[in-house]
């Protein structure tokens, strides 16, 4: 999950429909970082965000997110995970669902004429 993840750019491309208001100086982990953790956690059925908290310092989760199993820094907390996932307004997730669809629709050879939204 995690290899195709980082092909597709998954994270990358909802990242840069997501405005990032945070003081730069401060920044420990960029957005895209945090949506792959978000992103595999979910895939792997943890759900809650709370979840991060015990994932981020377990070796094969690091790995999965790019970092070093044993002596890499950890991952980010449930915070800012929750953070993240409270920033996006209304016209946020518009955009967010508008790169869902077109990754979906980039699966395929000759795009779907029509995509249904259920």
């Amino acid at each position: 999950m995690a290899q195709a993840a980082r092909r597709l750019g998954i994270a990358e491309k909802l990242a840069a429909v997501i405005p990032d208001r945070r003081d730069p100086s401060r920044v420990l982990h960029p957005l895209p970082e945090i949506l792959l953790a978000r992103i595999l956690a979910i895939a792997c059925g943890y759900e809650d965000a709370d979840d991060l908290d015990h994932l981020r310092a377990d070796p094969a989760f690091k790995l999965a997110c790019g970092r070093l199993p044993e002596s890499g820094v950890d991952l980010m907390s449930q915070p800012t995970v929750s953070r993240l996932e409270n920033t996006p307004g209304l016209r946020d997730l518009i955009r967010l669902g508008r790169v869902l669809v077109d990754l979906y629709c980039a699966s395929y050879a000759k795009p779907p004429a029509a995509v249904t939204l259920d």
